[in-house]
Protein backbone atom coordinates (compact mmCIF):
# COMPACT_ATOMS: atom_id res chain seq x y z
CA UNK A 1 0.00 0.00 0.00
CA UNK A 2 1.43 3.28 -0.97
CA UNK A 3 2.40 5.15 2.31
CA UNK A 4 -0.75 8.12 3.41
CA UNK A 5 1.83 10.20 4.58
CA UNK A 6 2.76 13.26 2.51
CA UNK A 7 6.61 14.64 3.54
CA UNK A 8 7.75 18.03 2.52
CA UNK A 9 6.12 20.68 0.65
CA UNK A 10 3.50 19.84 -2.33
CA UNK A 11 0.70 22.05 -4.60
CA UNK A 12 -1.36 21.08 -1.34
CA UNK A 13 0.63 23.39 0.45
CA UNK A 14 1.37 25.65 -2.01
CA UNK A 15 -2.90 25.81 -2.13
CA UNK A 16 -3.48 25.71 1.86
CA UNK A 17 -1.66 29.17 2.16
CA UNK A 18 -3.46 30.31 -0.44
CA UNK A 19 -6.72 29.44 0.70
CA UNK A 20 -5.62 31.35 4.15
CA UNK A 21 -4.75 34.10 2.48
CA UNK A 22 -7.95 34.85 0.39
CA UNK A 23 -10.33 34.06 3.17
CA UNK A 24 -8.22 35.73 6.11
CA UNK A 25 -6.69 39.12 4.20
CA UNK A 26 -9.75 41.44 3.97
CA UNK A 27 -11.03 41.03 0.41
CA UNK A 28 -10.48 44.88 -0.49
CA UNK A 29 -6.57 45.51 1.24
CA UNK A 30 -4.20 45.33 -1.66
CA UNK A 31 -0.92 46.41 -3.05
CA UNK A 32 -1.51 49.71 -3.69
CA UNK A 33 0.57 49.76 -7.22
CA UNK A 34 -0.84 46.74 -8.61
CA UNK A 35 -4.91 47.54 -7.91
CA UNK A 36 -7.28 45.07 -8.58
CA UNK A 37 -4.33 42.51 -9.43
CA UNK A 38 -2.75 43.58 -5.78
CA UNK A 39 -4.57 41.05 -3.14
CA UNK A 40 -2.28 38.73 -1.72
CA UNK A 41 -4.08 35.82 -2.72
CA UNK A 42 -4.07 37.06 -6.21
CA UNK A 43 0.26 37.35 -6.03
CA UNK A 44 0.27 33.60 -5.01
CA UNK A 45 -2.00 32.57 -7.69
CA UNK A 46 0.08 33.98 -10.56
CA UNK A 47 3.13 32.75 -8.69
CA UNK A 48 1.81 29.41 -8.25
CA UNK A 49 1.16 29.94 -12.69
CA UNK A 50 4.64 30.26 -12.81
CA UNK A 51 5.77 27.32 -10.56
CA UNK A 52 3.53 25.12 -12.55
CA UNK A 53 5.30 25.89 -15.65
CA UNK A 54 9.00 25.65 -14.32
CA UNK A 55 7.62 22.35 -12.86
CA UNK A 56 6.72 21.50 -16.58
CA UNK A 57 9.32 22.43 -18.20
CA UNK A 58 12.47 21.04 -16.13
CA UNK A 59 10.49 17.76 -15.14
CA UNK A 60 12.40 14.71 -17.04
CA UNK A 61 9.42 12.59 -17.44
CA UNK A 62 5.78 12.13 -18.05
CA UNK A 63 4.07 12.77 -14.29
CA UNK A 64 0.71 11.53 -14.84
CA UNK A 65 -0.81 9.41 -17.86
CA UNK A 66 -4.01 9.90 -19.61
CA UNK A 67 -5.91 12.83 -20.32
CA UNK A 68 -6.38 15.84 -18.04
CA UNK A 69 -9.68 17.60 -19.42
CA UNK A 70 -9.59 19.88 -17.02
CA UNK A 71 -5.91 21.55 -17.85
CA UNK A 72 -6.46 21.18 -21.23
CA UNK A 73 -9.94 22.99 -21.20
CA UNK A 74 -8.34 25.99 -18.34
CA UNK A 75 -5.10 26.55 -20.56
CA UNK A 76 -6.96 26.88 -23.88
CA UNK A 77 -9.72 29.48 -22.35
CA UNK A 78 -6.43 31.24 -20.90
CA UNK A 79 -4.50 31.52 -24.88
CA UNK A 80 -8.18 32.05 -26.04
CA UNK A 81 -8.03 35.39 -23.53
CA UNK A 82 -4.72 36.20 -24.25
CA UNK A 83 -5.84 36.50 -27.93
CA UNK A 84 -8.91 39.01 -26.67
CA UNK A 85 -6.17 40.93 -24.93
CA UNK A 86 -4.01 41.15 -28.32
CA UNK A 87 -6.95 42.15 -29.87
CA UNK A 88 -8.38 45.26 -27.41
CA UNK A 89 -4.62 46.13 -27.45
CA UNK A 90 -4.38 46.85 -31.25
CA UNK A 91 -7.18 49.18 -31.49
CA UNK A 92 -8.03 51.92 -30.85
CA UNK A 93 -8.76 52.38 -26.24
CA UNK A 94 -9.47 54.72 -23.75
CA UNK A 95 -6.52 55.69 -21.73
CA UNK A 96 -8.85 54.32 -18.73
CA UNK A 97 -9.06 50.80 -19.83
CA UNK A 98 -5.58 49.92 -20.37
CA UNK A 99 -4.66 49.62 -16.52
CA UNK A 100 -8.14 47.75 -15.87
CA UNK A 101 -6.92 45.16 -18.94
CA UNK A 102 -3.67 44.43 -17.90
CA UNK A 103 -4.77 43.77 -14.47
CA UNK A 104 -7.29 41.41 -16.18
CA UNK A 105 -5.30 39.58 -17.63
CA UNK A 106 -2.85 39.42 -14.85
CA UNK A 107 -5.41 37.79 -12.72
CA UNK A 108 -6.57 35.02 -15.02
CA UNK A 109 -3.12 34.16 -15.23
CA UNK A 110 -3.54 33.75 -11.21
CA UNK A 111 -6.65 31.93 -11.89
CA UNK A 112 -5.51 29.47 -14.70
CA UNK A 113 -2.40 28.64 -11.82
CA UNK A 114 -4.48 27.76 -9.02
CA UNK A 115 -6.13 25.51 -11.55
CA UNK A 116 -3.31 23.81 -13.01
CA UNK A 117 -1.52 23.47 -9.71
CA UNK A 118 -4.67 21.87 -7.89
CA UNK A 119 -5.64 19.53 -11.29
CA UNK A 120 -1.89 18.18 -11.05
CA UNK A 121 -0.13 19.14 -7.46
CA UNK A 122 -2.28 16.86 -5.54
CA UNK A 123 -0.10 13.73 -5.08
CA UNK A 124 -2.82 11.28 -3.67
CA UNK A 125 -6.31 11.27 -2.51
CA UNK A 126 -5.65 11.92 1.09
CA UNK A 127 -3.97 15.02 0.38
CA UNK A 128 -6.73 16.01 -1.73
CA UNK A 129 -9.09 15.80 1.19
CA UNK A 130 -6.90 17.71 3.51
CA UNK A 131 -7.54 20.68 1.27
CA UNK A 132 -10.62 19.93 1.05
CA UNK A 133 -11.14 19.76 4.50
CA UNK A 134 -8.58 23.02 5.05
CA UNK A 135 -11.28 25.07 2.72
CA UNK A 136 -14.45 24.03 4.81
CA UNK A 137 -12.92 25.06 8.21
CA UNK A 138 -11.68 28.61 6.24
CA UNK A 139 -15.31 29.07 4.81
CA UNK A 140 -16.62 27.71 7.86
CA UNK A 141 -14.44 30.46 10.13
CA UNK A 142 -15.45 33.83 7.96
CA UNK A 143 -19.42 32.37 8.47
CA UNK A 144 -18.82 32.31 12.17
CA UNK A 145 -17.36 36.02 11.68
CA UNK A 146 -19.96 36.89 9.51
CA UNK A 147 -22.28 35.88 12.62
CA UNK A 148 -20.63 37.80 15.17
CA UNK A 149 -20.49 40.32 12.90
CA UNK A 150 -24.48 40.18 13.06
CA UNK A 151 -24.76 40.13 16.68
CA UNK A 152 -22.54 43.05 17.51
CA UNK A 153 -23.40 45.29 14.30
CA UNK A 154 -20.01 46.01 13.33
CA UNK A 155 -17.57 45.28 10.45
CA UNK A 156 -14.43 44.67 12.68
CA UNK A 157 -12.01 43.63 9.90
CA UNK A 158 -12.18 47.52 9.14
CA UNK A 159 -9.83 48.11 12.42
CA UNK A 160 -7.16 45.56 10.34
CA UNK A 161 -3.74 46.81 9.33
CA UNK A 162 -1.21 45.12 7.51
CA UNK A 163 2.14 46.56 6.37
CA UNK A 164 2.50 46.99 2.62
CA UNK A 165 -1.42 46.48 1.69
CA UNK A 166 -4.62 48.94 1.85
CA UNK A 167 -8.15 49.47 2.03
CA UNK A 168 -8.73 49.26 -1.50
CA UNK A 169 -12.65 50.01 -1.49
CA UNK A 170 -14.24 53.37 -0.15
CA UNK A 171 -17.17 53.22 2.26
CA UNK A 172 -15.97 50.24 3.84
CA UNK A 173 -18.69 49.79 6.23
CA UNK A 174 -21.46 47.02 6.85
CA UNK A 175 -24.60 47.17 4.32
CA UNK A 176 -27.81 46.76 5.11
CA UNK A 177 -31.20 46.40 3.58
CA UNK A 178 -34.66 46.96 5.80
CA UNK A 179 -32.94 48.18 8.52
CA UNK A 180 -31.07 44.75 8.92
CA UNK A 181 -27.46 44.17 8.78
CA UNK A 182 -26.13 42.11 6.20
CA UNK A 183 -22.52 40.64 6.64
CA UNK A 184 -19.69 40.61 4.62
CA UNK A 185 -17.04 38.45 6.54
CA UNK A 186 -13.94 39.44 5.40
CA UNK A 187 -14.98 39.70 1.28
CA UNK A 188 -15.72 43.04 -0.19
CA UNK A 189 -19.74 42.73 -0.20
CA UNK A 190 -22.45 40.60 1.11
CA UNK A 191 -23.18 39.06 -2.25
CA UNK A 192 -19.60 38.36 -2.51
CA UNK A 193 -19.53 36.71 0.98
CA UNK A 194 -23.19 34.91 0.11
CA UNK A 195 -21.45 33.34 -3.10
CA UNK A 196 -17.84 31.70 -1.24
CA UNK A 197 -20.38 30.60 1.65
CA UNK A 198 -22.46 28.83 -1.04
CA UNK A 199 -20.00 27.31 -3.56
CA UNK A 200 -18.22 25.58 -0.55
CA UNK A 201 -21.56 24.60 1.09
CA UNK A 202 -21.90 20.96 -0.70
CA UNK A 203 -18.40 20.20 0.92
CA UNK A 204 -19.16 21.56 4.70
CA UNK A 205 -22.21 19.42 4.10
CA UNK A 206 -20.58 16.33 3.10
CA UNK A 207 -17.87 16.21 5.89
CA UNK A 208 -20.16 16.70 8.29
CA UNK A 209 -22.40 13.89 7.25
CA UNK A 210 -19.55 11.63 6.26
CA UNK A 211 -15.90 13.17 7.61
CA UNK A 212 -14.42 9.68 9.74
CA UNK A 213 -13.64 12.05 12.11
CA UNK A 214 -13.92 15.58 13.70
CA UNK A 215 -17.92 15.40 12.62
CA UNK A 216 -19.09 17.44 15.26
CA UNK A 217 -16.85 20.32 14.24
CA UNK A 218 -17.65 20.35 10.68
CA UNK A 219 -21.14 20.25 11.69
CA UNK A 220 -20.84 23.09 13.86
CA UNK A 221 -19.05 25.23 10.40
CA UNK A 222 -22.03 23.26 8.26
CA UNK A 223 -24.44 25.44 10.83
CA UNK A 224 -22.58 28.63 10.45
CA UNK A 225 -22.78 28.92 7.01
CA UNK A 226 -26.30 27.84 6.57
CA UNK A 227 -27.10 30.71 9.58
CA UNK A 228 -24.45 33.39 7.62
CA UNK A 229 -26.44 32.85 4.28
CA UNK A 230 -29.33 33.39 5.31
CA UNK A 231 -28.00 36.43 7.04
CA UNK A 232 -26.16 37.53 3.94
CA UNK A 233 -29.75 38.42 2.67
CA UNK A 234 -29.04 37.85 -1.30
CA UNK A 235 -30.68 37.14 -3.58
CA UNK A 236 -27.73 35.36 -5.98
CA UNK A 237 -27.02 33.55 -2.92
CA UNK A 238 -30.08 31.83 -2.02
CA UNK A 239 -30.57 30.74 -5.61
CA UNK A 240 -26.80 29.08 -5.74
CA UNK A 241 -27.48 27.74 -2.08
CA UNK A 242 -30.94 26.00 -3.93
CA UNK A 243 -28.59 24.58 -6.61
CA UNK A 244 -26.19 23.46 -3.98
CA UNK A 245 -28.17 21.43 -2.10
CA UNK A 246 -30.14 20.28 -4.69
CA UNK A 247 -27.67 18.87 -6.92
CA UNK A 248 -25.82 17.48 -3.66
CA UNK A 249 -28.72 15.52 -2.23
CA UNK A 250 -29.96 14.35 -5.40
CA UNK A 251 -28.17 11.08 -5.21
CA UNK A 252 -29.27 10.58 -1.25
CA UNK A 253 -32.07 7.71 -0.35
CA UNK A 254 -35.21 9.21 0.88
CA UNK A 255 -34.78 9.51 4.59
CA UNK A 256 -31.22 11.40 4.18
CA UNK A 257 -33.37 13.79 2.02
CA UNK A 258 -36.02 14.10 4.59
CA UNK A 259 -33.40 15.34 7.35
CA UNK A 260 -31.67 17.21 5.29
CA UNK A 261 -35.17 19.34 4.66
CA UNK A 262 -35.39 18.90 8.76
CA UNK A 263 -32.07 20.58 9.00
CA UNK A 264 -32.82 23.41 6.26
CA UNK A 265 -36.09 23.76 8.64
CA UNK A 266 -34.25 24.04 11.77
CA UNK A 267 -31.82 26.58 10.50
CA UNK A 268 -35.02 28.92 9.08
CA UNK A 269 -36.20 28.64 12.91
CA UNK A 270 -33.00 29.68 14.37
CA UNK A 271 -32.44 32.50 12.16
CA UNK A 272 -36.27 33.58 12.40
CA UNK A 273 -36.21 33.58 16.31
CA UNK A 274 -32.68 35.06 16.98
CA UNK A 275 -33.00 38.12 13.65
CA UNK A 276 -36.43 38.59 13.58
CA UNK A 277 -37.37 40.20 9.76
CA UNK A 278 -34.74 38.53 7.89
CA UNK A 279 -36.82 35.44 6.47
CA UNK A 280 -39.74 38.13 5.17
CA UNK A 281 -36.76 40.15 3.69
CA UNK A 282 -35.49 37.20 1.87
CA UNK A 283 -39.18 35.79 0.97
CA UNK A 284 -39.68 39.59 -0.35
CA UNK A 285 -36.86 39.60 -2.78
CA UNK A 286 -38.52 37.50 -4.84
CA UNK A 287 -41.79 38.03 -3.92
CA UNK A 288 -41.55 41.62 -4.77
CA UNK A 289 -38.87 41.27 -7.74
CA UNK A 290 -41.30 43.07 -10.21
CA UNK A 291 -40.43 46.18 -8.13
CA UNK A 292 -37.04 45.76 -7.25
CA UNK A 293 -34.61 48.51 -8.37
CA UNK A 294 -31.67 45.95 -9.08
CA UNK A 295 -33.01 43.87 -10.84
CA UNK A 296 -34.34 46.12 -12.98
CA UNK A 297 -31.14 47.29 -13.22
CA UNK A 298 -30.37 43.79 -14.72
CA UNK A 299 -32.72 43.58 -17.43
CA UNK A 300 -32.29 47.39 -18.41
CA UNK A 301 -28.48 46.18 -18.66
CA UNK A 302 -29.21 44.05 -21.94
CA UNK A 303 -29.86 46.85 -24.15
CA UNK A 304 -26.50 48.73 -23.21
CA UNK A 305 -24.85 44.89 -23.72
CA UNK A 306 -26.24 44.27 -26.68
CA UNK A 307 -24.55 47.92 -28.42
CA UNK A 308 -21.03 46.74 -26.75
CA UNK A 309 -21.42 43.16 -28.13
CA UNK A 310 -22.51 44.29 -31.65
CA UNK A 311 -18.53 46.33 -32.03
CA UNK A 312 -16.85 43.28 -31.11
CA UNK A 313 -19.23 40.26 -31.05
CA UNK A 314 -16.54 37.43 -31.49
CA UNK A 315 -13.31 38.81 -29.34
CA UNK A 316 -14.68 41.39 -27.18
CA UNK A 317 -13.39 44.50 -25.54
CA UNK A 318 -10.41 43.23 -23.34
CA UNK A 319 -11.49 41.41 -19.86
CA UNK A 320 -11.81 43.75 -17.55
CA UNK A 321 -12.07 47.16 -19.77
CA UNK A 322 -16.35 47.28 -18.96
CA UNK A 323 -16.11 49.31 -16.40
CA UNK A 324 -18.63 50.66 -13.95
CA UNK A 325 -19.13 54.02 -15.57
CA UNK A 326 -20.71 52.09 -18.25
CA UNK A 327 -23.05 49.86 -16.61
CA UNK A 328 -22.93 47.94 -13.28
CA UNK A 329 -24.19 43.86 -14.84
CA UNK A 330 -23.87 41.76 -12.45
CA UNK A 331 -24.23 39.27 -14.77
CA UNK A 332 -20.83 37.33 -14.75
CA UNK A 333 -21.92 35.50 -18.62
CA UNK A 334 -22.89 38.44 -19.98
CA UNK A 335 -19.88 40.72 -18.94
CA UNK A 336 -17.57 37.95 -20.73
CA UNK A 337 -19.34 38.10 -23.56
CA UNK A 338 -18.76 42.08 -24.09
CA UNK A 339 -15.18 41.52 -22.59
CA UNK A 340 -14.14 38.29 -24.14
CA UNK A 341 -16.32 37.93 -26.85
CA UNK A 342 -18.45 34.41 -28.02
CA UNK A 343 -15.13 32.70 -27.74
CA UNK A 344 -14.35 33.74 -24.36
CA UNK A 345 -17.30 32.82 -23.09
CA UNK A 346 -17.65 29.36 -24.83
CA UNK A 347 -14.02 28.86 -23.34
CA UNK A 348 -15.67 29.54 -19.70
CA UNK A 349 -18.30 27.17 -20.27
CA UNK A 350 -15.99 24.66 -21.39
CA UNK A 351 -14.13 24.72 -18.09
CA UNK A 352 -17.50 24.80 -16.28
CA UNK A 353 -19.07 21.95 -17.98
CA UNK A 354 -15.32 19.70 -18.10
CA UNK A 355 -14.93 20.88 -14.58
CA UNK A 356 -18.21 19.34 -13.44
CA UNK A 357 -18.22 16.21 -15.54
CA UNK A 358 -15.20 15.21 -14.49
CA UNK A 359 -16.23 15.49 -10.53
CA UNK A 360 -19.18 12.93 -11.84
CA UNK A 361 -16.80 10.81 -13.27
CA UNK A 362 -14.67 10.34 -10.07
CA UNK A 363 -17.65 9.77 -8.63
CA UNK A 364 -18.64 7.17 -10.64
CA UNK A 365 -15.37 5.74 -10.20
CA UNK A 366 -15.48 5.35 -6.50
CA UNK A 367 -18.85 4.08 -6.98
CA UNK A 368 -17.69 1.02 -8.26
CA UNK A 369 -15.61 0.03 -5.01
CA UNK A 370 -17.30 -0.97 -2.14
CA UNK A 371 -14.75 0.26 0.40
CA UNK A 372 -15.88 3.14 3.49
CA UNK A 373 -12.88 5.20 2.13
CA UNK A 374 -13.82 4.92 -1.32
CA UNK A 375 -17.53 5.59 -0.37
CA UNK A 376 -15.99 9.43 1.10
CA UNK A 377 -13.79 10.40 -1.46
CA UNK A 378 -17.16 9.27 -4.05
CA UNK A 379 -19.15 11.50 -1.70
CA UNK A 380 -16.09 14.66 -2.21
CA UNK A 381 -16.70 14.21 -6.19
CA UNK A 382 -20.27 14.49 -5.97
CA UNK A 383 -19.80 17.88 -3.93
CA UNK A 384 -17.20 19.44 -5.93
CA UNK A 385 -20.60 18.70 -8.93
CA UNK A 386 -22.58 20.42 -6.75
CA UNK A 387 -20.10 23.51 -6.25
CA UNK A 388 -19.09 23.53 -9.57
CA UNK A 389 -22.66 24.17 -10.20
CA UNK A 390 -23.51 26.48 -7.35
CA UNK A 391 -20.31 28.84 -8.85
CA UNK A 392 -22.07 28.15 -12.35
CA UNK A 393 -25.30 29.71 -11.52
CA UNK A 394 -23.41 32.40 -9.55
CA UNK A 395 -22.20 34.33 -12.72
CA UNK A 396 -25.64 34.24 -13.95
CA UNK A 397 -26.65 36.96 -11.14
CA UNK A 398 -23.42 38.41 -9.86
CA UNK A 399 -19.99 39.31 -11.74
CA UNK A 400 -17.91 36.59 -9.73
CA UNK A 401 -14.45 38.09 -11.67
CA UNK A 402 -14.90 41.39 -10.12
CA UNK A 403 -13.94 39.91 -6.84
CA UNK A 404 -10.90 38.25 -5.53
CA UNK A 405 -12.59 35.50 -2.90
CA UNK A 406 -15.66 34.33 -4.82
CA UNK A 407 -13.33 34.10 -8.04
CA UNK A 408 -10.64 32.09 -5.73
CA UNK A 409 -12.70 29.71 -4.55
CA UNK A 410 -14.78 29.05 -7.32
CA UNK A 411 -11.48 27.80 -9.67
CA UNK A 412 -10.07 26.64 -6.69
CA UNK A 413 -13.14 24.26 -6.78
CA UNK A 414 -12.57 23.54 -10.67
CA UNK A 415 -9.32 22.14 -10.22
CA UNK A 416 -9.25 19.90 -7.16
CA UNK A 417 -12.73 18.56 -9.38
CA UNK A 418 -9.74 17.90 -12.03
CA UNK A 419 -7.98 16.32 -9.35
CA UNK A 420 -10.44 14.01 -8.55
CA UNK A 421 -10.67 11.98 -11.94
CA UNK A 422 -7.15 11.95 -11.72
CA UNK A 423 -6.70 10.09 -8.67
CA UNK A 424 -9.94 8.25 -9.37
CA UNK A 425 -8.19 6.79 -12.52
CA UNK A 426 -5.12 6.27 -10.67
CA UNK A 427 -6.51 4.14 -8.08
CA UNK A 428 -8.37 2.51 -10.48
CA UNK A 429 -5.37 1.91 -12.55
CA UNK A 430 -3.69 0.10 -9.63
CA UNK A 431 -5.83 -3.05 -9.89
CA UNK A 432 -7.36 -3.44 -6.56
CA UNK A 433 -4.20 -1.57 -4.68
CA UNK A 434 -5.67 1.69 -3.63
CA UNK A 435 -3.98 5.01 -3.05
CA UNK A 436 -6.60 5.88 -0.42
CA UNK A 437 -6.81 5.32 2.88
CA UNK A 438 -8.61 2.75 3.90
CA UNK A 439 -9.82 3.13 7.45
CA UNK A 440 -10.75 5.06 10.17
CA UNK A 441 -7.49 4.18 11.74
CA UNK A 442 -5.34 5.13 8.77
CA UNK A 443 -7.16 8.30 8.65
CA UNK A 444 -6.42 9.27 12.53
CA UNK A 445 -2.45 8.13 11.98
CA UNK A 446 -2.55 10.06 8.73
CA UNK A 447 -3.28 13.20 10.36
CA UNK A 448 -1.14 13.10 12.80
Amino acid sequence: MVTSRVRGADGVTLLSIYVVLLLSVPSPMVVAPLGTAGSPSTILAMMSFTLWLWFQIQREHEVFTGRQPVRAAMVGWLLVMIIVYAHAMAQPIPADEISPADSGLLRLVGMTGIVLVANDGIRNVYRHRRLASRLVMMVGIVALLGIFQTVTKQLWIDRISIPGLRAGAAGWALAGRSGLVRPSGTSTHPIEYGMVLTTALPLAITFARSAPRRRWLYRIFLLAIAISTLLAISRSAMICAAAAVIVTIASWPLMAKLRALGFIAVVGAIVFLTVPGVLGTITNLFTGISNDSSVASRTGSYDVAGMFIERSPILGRGFGTFLPKYWILDNGYLGLLIEGGAVGLLGLLTVIVIGAMSAQRAARLRASVADEADSFDRDIARALVASVVAGAAGLAFFDTFAFPQSAGVFFLLVGMAGASLRLARSDARLNGIPVALRTRRDWVEAEV
